[in-house]
Formats: structure tokens, C-alpha cells, sequence
């Protein structure tokens, strides 16, 4: 009989790791997070370079965007994933800063671990940290920039060039033009919904050809012979149309011809009431992500009935939401009302080489006002990235529109709260003016990294921004392009970035470094599960 191990590890099933104290867990918390940090800061801002990721199904994804980056990566250490999760928020809210919080987060810890290491405790570090982020809340109001009406279409591409610059630097103004058009014929008593612009990639051509569709556009092509309808009613199936069969299998004993044809008419009869059944409910569009059976589609082609068939169930899904249908799970004849949708015109247009329906909703009171982007590129990355700079764009116009407060962009708003905050630790009492300082030169990564992807001297900016801040033009930031001037008044060049976006970002960041600091231990179970897969090559034990 052996004695029981002590501590821990004795308590604990086998298997388990602990981790605590200072250099385990504290340290090693902070060195995962900046390593994380470091793969997301390269991609910050208009020159932010693509990481290219081989995921486990062997997909290549070529993408600077920071969450798709860390969920592609599939990051397993805790304190990493926190920060991951905190980037996740930020996306779900707002869909735009994500990258900034990682890489604040990032630094925050980095600038943390100097301090811990000089001795200064964890609660005083956070206790500066969050007095800084309650400084920044109280006088980011003073920063603002004038306010721009997102109602108009110049004021709109204004306030959304930034962020779509930060995806696809050097077609933003074709993007945002795009994106503004969009909005603006959707946006109603300013209310708007991002949901109601939708996306249509069509590989071909160049971002040039991308045009505005207002309804939505399917890159199918209809399955019967009617090419046009208007005024439609509108049924959505989930499931194939066609008449339900028992599970059990028959045996049906013919002695003659007669007997055959009187089957067959028998099953022609019943597809005809079935489809009568819908076109008596006025029904003229006949929509299903499944198969259609030959003699549903033969009495929908007489009886006058558009048929479309949609693959894809997220498509199939996003379709009824459009129209206003709801989604029918059981195809059978429909005796009491069945739940429709409507448009006023679905018709069949060419993209290209390439043929899509276009369902047009013009502007009335019951209308769902949709509007769709259709994007056009030579690959298939390329649209994707673009999608992405649209989705961004969509956002930042949603903010815009429901929070109209912005802030200068180009690091200039980094680098004044950074001014601002040096001078109040400078009058802190207490330990916390180290950690305080520590919060401001954290703010400066943002500027320093515009200016490194931007191929400039970093320190020469930063020094020349301090001294134009100093002199109170709050307004000027980086110059990514810094053929002449590295630094640029960003309210004339229309770099702007949205207030509620930032400071969503920060608190995120602090949140997420404050909780990694407080954390002195670290037990993980063992993983569940069997063995791992066997390597290539790699032979049984026996």
C-alpha cells in the first residue's frame, strides 16, 4: 500500500496540471497573450498584411481579419482564448475594432508584466487601469469630431471610408460608394437593420463592375419555363415537394395496360390538386431548397407558378426572412391559409456570364426594403475579403446612423488620450500613476503600428505627433501613405472612427487584461477523449 501524494496533484484525478504563482501562471498567462497579440498587430490598418492559414480540412484561408485569424488558429491556452472571446464580442456587437482589441489587450499585459516585475502588485495595476479607462469615459466627449449627417450619401461615405479602408486600402471610395447606395435606399425614419443588405459574390470581372440591387439577389436560375412574375406570393418549402410515401414498401399487381395508365393518372390527379391547392391561395412563386418532383414542376409550368430551387439552407433561410415567409417543413395541400411572403417583382437577370433572379421589393409601407451588393472579382479570396470590407462598412453605417458620435481617426484619438492620461499620473498620489502611465504608452501601440505597416520611421511619427498634439490640433494622425508629410489632419482627409465602436473596443481590452492579471493559478483536467489520430506514417505500438 503506497502513501498518497500531498497537495494537490494528491486531491486532484491523475493527469491533472497546476499551475500558480507569479512565473507560472501569472507570466506565462501574459507571454500567450502578447504571443497572440503579435500574429493579430501586423494586420492592423490600410498596409496590414494577410496571414495565410492551412486549417485542419486543409482549406486555405488568405485573411487579415483579426477573429476569423484567431478562430482559424483554434487557440487552446485559457488566457488566450479569453481575449479571443473578448475579439468574438466585439465582432457579434459591432462587427468592426476587433483587432484593436487584441492587440490593446496584448500591450496592456506587456506593459503590466514590466510593473510586476518591479514590484508593484496585481491590484494596483488594475486598479490604475481601470481609473485610466474611467478617465478616458469622462473626456472622450471632448475629442469629438463635428457631426455629419449619415443621412446623406457624402456624409455617409465620409463617416465609413476609415473602416473600409482598414480592409480593402485602395478601393474603398468604389466600397463605400457601394456600401452608401445601400444603406440609403433601405434606410427608413432612421431605422436600419444591417440584416436587410445582403451579399452576392459573382466570380468575374473587377470590384468595378460591383453594382447595387435593390431586392435580393440568388445566383440561380429558375427550374420551370416561367422566367417572370409580378406582384408575388411568395411559399418557401424546407423540404422536397413532393407527396410523402410510407416507409413501408407495397406490391400493386397489374393484369393490363388500362390498369397502368389508371395508376399513373391517379398520382397525376393528386400532384394537380396539390399544386391547384396553392395557386387557388393566389400563391404565384413556388420556392425549395429541396427536390421538386417532375409532375409538381410539370403543373406549376401550367398552371403559371414560378418554381426556384435554392441548395443552400442558410440562402433558403435568408430568402424567407427577406420575402417574409415563414419556412414550410411539411409539403402537403394546403387547406387552411398557408403563412406567405411577398415582392413586388422576381425576374431573371445576367451577371456576367452567369444568370441570377433578382427579387425586387419596391418601396411601399409593408415592404421589407432589402437591398443587395453584387460583388464582382476574379477569385474567389478576393470576393471573400471584399465581403468582408462590406459587412464592415454595413456596421460602421449602422453605428452611424443610431449613434452618430465620432472621433479622429488615423491614431490621432490613441494618441491624445495618451497625452492626456501621462499628465494625470503625473499627479497621482499613489502607486497606481505607474500603471496609469503605463495604460498611455499601452494607447501609442495604435499609431506606432499604422506607422510601421505604412513602411515609415515609427519613432519619428510618434515624437512628431506628440509635438502637434502638444500644441492642441487633437485632430492629426498617421499619414499611411507618407509620401511627403508622415503626419495628416484627419477631419480634412475623412478618416473617421466611431466613438461607440473605440470605447467598446477598450473596455473589451481592459476587461480582458484585468481579468488574465487576477488570475494566480491555473488547474486543467486532463483532455477527454481516446487516443489522437496516428500521424502519417506512424505505426501501431505492437
Amino acid at each position: 500500500m503506497s502513501l498518497p501524494v500531498q497537495g494537490l496533484q494528491g486531491m486532484m484525478k491523475g493527469g491533472t496540471k497546476n499551475l500558480q504563482g507569479m512565473e507560472e501562471a501569472v507570466f506565462m498567462n501574459i507571454k500567450a497573450t502578447k504571443e497572440l497579440a503579435a500574429i493579430a498587430r501586423t494586420s492592423m490598418g490600410p498596409h496590414g498584411l494577410f496571414k495565410m492559414i492551412v486549417n485542419h480540412l486543409e482549406k486555405l484561408i488568405v485573411t487579415k481579419n483579426a477573429v476569423q485569424m484567431t478562430s482559424e488558429l483554434e487557440v487552446k491556452h485559457p488566457a488566450a482564448k479569453m481575449v479571443v472571446m473578448a475579439a468574438a464580442n466585439q465582432a457579434l456587437e459591432f462587427g468592426d475594432g476587433t483587432n484593436l482589441v487584441i492587440t490593446l489587450a496584448g500591450e496592456l499585459l506587456a506593459q503590466a508584466e514590466q510593473l510586476l516585475q518591479q514590484g508593484i502588485v496585481v491590484q494596483d495595476v488594475v486598479s490604475g487601469y481601470e481609473k485610466a479607462f474611467k478617465y478616458i469615459q469622462d473626456n472622450i466627449e471632448k475629442i469629438r469630431t463635428p457631426q455629419i449627417s449619415p443621412l446623406t450619401e457624402q456624409g455617409l461615405k465620409k463617416l465609413i471610408l476609415s473602416a473600409v479602408s482598414s480592409k480593402q486600402y485602395g478601393q474603398e471610395v468604389i466600397i463605400s460608394n457601394l456600401i452608401s447606395q445601400a444603406v440609403l435606399q433601405i434606410v427608413k425614419d432612421g431605422d436600419f437593420n444591417a440584416d436587410f443588405v445582403r451579399v452576392a459574390k459573382i466570380p468575374g470581372g473587377g470590384i468595378e463592375d460591383s453594382f447595387v440591387v435593390r431586392g435580393l439577389v440568388v445566383p440561380v436560375q429558375p427550374r420551370g419555363i416561367v422566367q417572370k412574375m409580378e406582384n408575388c406570393k411568395i411559399v418557401v418549402f424546407s423540404c422536397p415537394v413532393e407527396l410523402r410515401e410510407t416507409e413501408t414498401k407495397g406490391t400493386i399487381l397489374l393484369d393490363n395496360a388500362e390498369e397502368l395508365q389508371k395508376l399513373s393518372k391517379n398520382e397525376e390527379k393528386t400532384y394537380e390538386e396539390l399544386i391547384l391547392s396553392y395557386k387557388n391561395q393566389g400563391i404565384n412563386v413556388l420556392v425549395s431548397q429541396m427536390n421538386i418532383h417532375e409532375l409538381a414542376l410539370h403543373y406549376c409550368n401550367k398552371y403559371g407558378i414560378m418554381v426556384i430551387k435554392i441548395s443552400s439552407k442558410y440562402e433558403t433561410r435568408r430568402f424567407a426572412i427577406s420575402v417574409g415567409a415563414e419556412l414550410l417543413t411539411i409539403c402537403r395541400k394546403a387547406e387552411a391559409e398557408v403563412p406567405v411572403g411577398f415582392c413586388s417583382k422576381i425576374f431573371v437577370d445576367e451577371v456576367g456570364d452567369k444568370k441570377v433572379i433578382v427579387c425586387r421589393d419596391d418601396r411601399t409601407e409593408d415592404s421589407r426594403n432589402i437591398a443587395t451588393v453584387v460583388l464582382r472579382a476574379a477569385t474567389e479570396n478576393v470576393l471573400n475579403d471584399i465581403a468582408l470590407a462590406v459587412g464592415n462598412g454595413v456596421n460602421v453605417a449602422k453605428v452611424a446612423i443610431t449613434q452618430n458620435h465620432f472621433l479622429p481617426g488615423a491614431g490621432a484619438t490613441e494618441l491624445e488620450l495618451a497625452q492626456q492620461l501621462k499628465k494625470v499620473a503625473a499627479v497621482e498620489p499613489g502607486l497606481e500613476q505607474y500603471s496609469i502611465r503605463a495604460f498611455a504608452d499601452a494607447l501609442e501601440i495604435v499609431p506606432r503600428i499604422l506607422a510601421e505597416t505604412a513602411g515609415l520611421n515609427a519613432d519619428q511619427v510618434i515624437t512628431e505627433l506628440c509635438g502637434k498634439h502638444a500644441q492642441g490640433l487633437v485632430n492629426v494622425g498617421v499619414n499611411v501613405e507618407g509620401i511627403e508629410e508622415q503626419t495628416i489632419d484627419t477631419i480634412e482627409a475623412s478618416i473617421y472612427d466611431s466613438e461607440a465602436v473605440k470605447m467598446w473596443a477598450f473596455r473589451s481590452a481592459v476587461d480582458a487584461a484585468c481579468s488574465i492579471l487576477r488570475v494566480d493559478q491555473v488547474v486543467m483536467r486532463k483532455q477527454a477523449g481516446g487516443p489522437g489520430q496516428k500521424e502519417k506514417g506512424q505505426q501501431e505500438w505492437n
